[in-house]
């Protein structure tokens, strides 16, 4: 439709006219009609029903009467444009008075129409919501997923029906809308053509809807209440009545157990009056009961026991009653000790009303248990203190894991040892995280999987052990492990390198000889055993013992020292001797044996003895010393002469034996017959030592002749062995015997008494000499000895001469000396025996003065034939003089010898010459011979002088 109506003009309201038309119609229109081209009106035919027609034309009319008086245009039916015009403009004209409002959608969901009250009731502008959809209006919603639902409905052209949300309002307040709407389509085609709907604010009806829920609520829960109420007052009006009955059983309860309790109690009331109490407390503070009968107050009983001096002063009373809180102010607990040492604690509990409820307990056995426990404690931390110092300062590092492997904790020895930084020594450390870390720095085991593996896992599993651990940087820690009852383990690390290596060479020292470096008797018997099984699969083997000859005088003239020396230039010799597989041995002093294995015969063990005796022929440059010594060897052949080490040892022994016998620098084979001879000097022994007790010793005595008077002037002791069996036993056999197993010490004191004894018979003139081996001068009571033989004898001591050979001062030279000097200050004599023997006499002769020189009978048997031997005589003789001391030659034989040794200037002689060693019986008929001076006997001497 074009223009009009129709096309959206907006006209006033209409005003309705009768109008007769040429065709007897009624005109509706409009003001202005005049302008229009096109035109509604209602036109009445005759007899008819009226019909809306639309007119296109001019019409003419009076515009007094506005009755049309013409209408020239065309006239035709337009009913349906007129309805449609008509329904929309009857929207319009509701939407704009509604209380609601009114909108339309496009087939787009996109807004084309709002009634005006949206802007009153929304607070927006209208036009600037057309175009926007739902979301876009929705934006403002608190929760966009609210719109889900409806949007749905949107989508599937479905109509609803109040839809509610909320709406913030521009005023900041939250409004609640209710919309609906219904989709459009058309009628011919069914196309969607949009949405129509309406909306509405319903905010006051939500508020009091819910404020209505609310109160709806409240009213069922005060019903509710009500309802327990009146049950709850029916069962307290039950429970009261039981109450009623149980607190009479309550009082008797509380009354019996306020008679029995192991407290003190007492309840005060605001005023301070004590309402309850019981018998405790009565005799905890020995209360009087007519005091308490009377319902005292805490002041009448404060001062009954200020009265019992309970309290030194009235400020000790003020104190205890603001720590006991009685005015009810406060909760307190408060310790007193009564004057009877008792202690009591007080619990004071203010009650509501006022006043308050005191409890005594009598805490004196657990203040002593706290002082116990105090003094425990302190004890305990003292331990601990200890036990950190103890555990910080112990040598060997400690260490205690758990079940776990963890470290529960190690001392500083432990962290030392290993190097371990801090955060390794924290407890919970895994043993594995430590053990890594030292193989990191190169201190781990050795073998790391076998110490986990064996070791470790040992003591986690509740293993005790001890084992060496030799780690990578060449150290031995010895690690003990013990298993906790808990689980886990303690164990100490201790190095034990040095002590180890110390042990290995205590080892080496206790299988080798010290000196030389040699194997031992030990280490041999060892070598001799392994040896000794091959024997019995068919090898051969010999045993060689050897010794060196002349060795004592070394030893006993140049000093240990170079007869050390000496020692370990023989072993060099030795060892470059043999094979590697032979083993030398020294068995101690200079004696030697040589383990030759796997020989073919004898005659091998014969060459090499026959080189041992050559190489040690040779001539020995000691330390400026030119030393021979020889050897004498004796062998012996497994399996000849035994399969056993000591049998074999004992047969070369036998051999050697029997190799110094017949004459040094030799060598023997073990015989059998070489044994009957060993019994034979074992029984010799054994008869030796049987021999001092049973007094088969006596002295012979050898008289010492003046040279010039040819007087006898004294005699030397000699011992010799009156055997009840052999016979008269030569001092060349058993005294060297006698020396070897230690049996020379006794028999020289035994000697040195005897001689005393029996010279004191003699004339006083003569004196007696007696010869003290090297072993007595290492006794420290010799010089008491002496003094008690000649004290018990009765001899003047200078009459008894000692005599000493130079080796003596060899050992401990100034003690030699200083004994010396004792025994020359009791006025003993001293003589130097066998002089011109030894190396270092001269000096000796300078650091002691000597009474006498003896000349050894070596160098007076060979005085006819040896001019150096007359030398050394003269050259002796002639020292003595110039030094003061008498000279005695020994072993003058001859008169050809008695006639030099005069000639020399020799003080006295001694010699088979003038007699031969002679027992003390015959001393008066030799003294008859050579002193022919007239004698008589005395009570106390056999022989004096006239």
């Amino acid at each position: 439709m074009e223009g009009g109506l129709a096309s959206g003009a907006v006209h006033d309201a209409p005003l309705t006219l009768p109008l007769m038309l040429n065709r007897g119609g009624i005109l509706w229109f409009y003001p202005h009609i005049d302008r229009l081209a096109q035109f509604c009106m209602q036109a009445v035919p005759v007899n008819a029903k009226p019909v809306m027609v639309s007119a296109r034309g001019a019409a003419q009319f009076d515009l007094s009467s506005a009755i049309i008086n013409a209408f020239n245009g065309t006239i035709f039916d337009y009913v349906l444009a007129v309805r449609t015009w008509m329904s929309k403009r009857l929207l319009e004209d509701f939407a704009e008075i509604a209380s609601d409002w009114f909108w339309e959608m496009d087939s787009d969901l996109r807004f084309t129409y709002f009634s005006a009250r949206l802007a009153e009731v929304v607070g927006v502008d209208t036009d600037a919501e057309i175009g926007k959809s739902r979301l876009d209006i929705a934006a403002n919603s608190a929760d966009p997923a609210f719109w889900h639902s409806h949007v749905d409905d949107l989508l599937a052209r479905r109509p609803f029906r109040d839809f509610t949300y909320p709406y913030k309002h521009k005023d900041g307040r939250t409004r609640w809308f209710r919309i609906s709407g219904q989709p459009l389509f058309d009628n011919e085609t069914q196309a969607f053509l949009g949405y129509r709907g309406t909306g509405s604010d319903i905010t006051h009806e939500h508020e009091t809807r819910l404020e209505l829920e609310r109160t709806i609520e409240a009213l069922h829960a005060t019903n509710n209440a009500y309802m327990r109420v009146n049950e709850e007052l029916k069962r307290q009006h039950s429970r009261l009545a039981e109450q009623e009955k149980a607190l009479l059983e309550q009082t008797a309860l509380l009354e019996n157990t306020l008679a029995n309790m192991d407290q003190g109690l007492m309840m005060f009331d605001a005023g301070g009056h004590v309402l309850v109490h019981n018998r405790k407390v009565i005799d905890l503070l020995d209360l009087p009961d007519a005091l308490m009968a009377n319902k005292p107050t805490f002041e009448e009983i404060a001062r009954h026991q200020v009265q019992m001096q309970e309290f030194d002063s009235d400020e000790q009373i003020r104190e205890c009653l603001r720590e006991t809180g009685i005015a009810g102010t406060c909760r307190a607990v408060h310790e007193r000790t009564r004057p009877n040492g008792m202690v009591l604690e007080i619990h004071t509990v203010p009650l509501p009303d006022g006043g308050a409820v005191h409890t005594y307990n009598d805490i004196t056995l657990r203040k002593q248990q706290d002082i116990a426990l105090r003094q425990r404690e302190e004890e305990l931390a003292t331990q601990n203190m200890r036990f950190d110092a103890a555990l910080s300062n112990m040598p060997h590092g400690l260490c205690l894991f758990d079940a776990d492997g963890r470290l529960i904790l190690c001392n500083t020895a432990y962290s030392n040892m290993y190097a371990l930084p801090e955060h390794l020594t924290v407890p919970g450390t895994p043993v594995m995280d430590i053990l890594a870390y030292r193989k990191s720095i190169g201190n781990a085991p050795v073998d790391a999987k076998a110490y986990v593996g064996q070791h470790l896992s040992g003591a986690l599993g509740g293993t005790a052990m001890r084992f060496n651990a030799e780690l990578e940087d060449e150290r031995v820690v010895q690690v003990t492990y013990k298993p906790l009852q808990t689980g886990g383990y303690v164990a100490t690390h201790e190095d034990v390198t040095e002590a180890i290596r110390t042990e290995a060479r205590i080892s080496h020292m206790a299988r080798h000889d010290a000196l030389t470096g040699l194997p031992n008797r030990v280490f041999l018997r060892s070598r001799m055993e392994d040896a000794l099984a091959r024997v019995r699969r068919g090898e051969k083997l010999a045993v060689i013992c050897l010794d060196l000859d002349h060795f004592k005088a070394v030893n006993d003239t140049l000093g240990h020292q170079i007869g050390d020396q000496l020692l370990q230039a023989a072993s060099t010799r030795l060892r470059e001797c043999v094979r590697e597989i032979d083993t030398v041995a020294r068995l101690g002093g200079d004696e030697f044996a040589i383990l030759q294995v796997d020989i073919g015969n004898s005659d091998q063990a014969g060459d090499l003895a026959r080189r041992l005796v050559g190489i040690l022929r040779e001539p020995f440059d000691i330390d400026g010393h030119h030393i021979v010594i020889g050897t004498s060897i004796g062998v012996s052949f497994s399996p000849e002469d035994g399969l056993d080490p000591d049998a074999l040892l004992k047969n070369a022994d036998m051999a050697l034996y029997r190799a110094k016998s017949d004459g040094r620098g030799s060598c023997r084979f073990f015989e059998p017959a070489m044994d009957a001879q060993l019994q034979e000097r074992r029984r010799l022994e054994l008869d030796l030592r049987r021999a001092l007790a049973e007094s088969e010793f006596e002295l012979y005595y050898q008289p010492l002749v003046n040279t010039i008077s040819n007087e006898i002037s004294g005699f030397e002791a000699l011992v010799r062995w009156k055997h009840p069996e052999r016979g008269m036993v030569s001092p060349a056999e058993f005294i060297p015997l006698a020396e070897e197993i230690g049996l020379i010490v006794p028999l020289g004191d035994w000697v040195v008494n005897q001689a005393c004894r029996e010279a004191a018979g003699w004339p006083d003139g003569l004196k007696v000499a007696v010869n003290l081996s090297p072993a007595q001068f290492k006794s420290p009571t010799l010089f008491h000895k002496i003094a008690a033989a000649l004290a018990n004898s009765g001899l003047s001591p200078s009459r008894l001469e000692l005599e000493i050979t130079e080796s003596v001062l060899l050992h401990d030279g100034d003690t030699t000396l200083a004994l010396l000097h004792q025994l020359r200050n009791l006025g003993v004599r001293t003589a130097m025996d066998d002089f011109g023997t030894g190396y270092s006499s001269l000096s000796y002769l300078r650091s002691f003065p000597f009474d006498k020189i003896k000349i050894d009978r070596s160098f007076i048997h060979d005085l006819d034939e040896s001019a150096d031997s007359l030398a050394i005589v003269r050259a002796v003789t002639g020292l003595g003089a110039s030094l003061g001391m008498a000279t005695t030659a020994e072993g003058v034989e001859t008169r050809a010898q008695l006639d030099q040794i005069r000639e020399q200037g020799c003080t006295e002689m001694q010699g088979y010459y003038f007699s031969a060693p002679r027992p003390a019986s015959e001393i008066p008929d030799l003294l008859q011979q050579m002193n022919p001076q007239p004698t008589q006997l005395l009570p106390n001497q056999r022989l004096v002088k006239a």
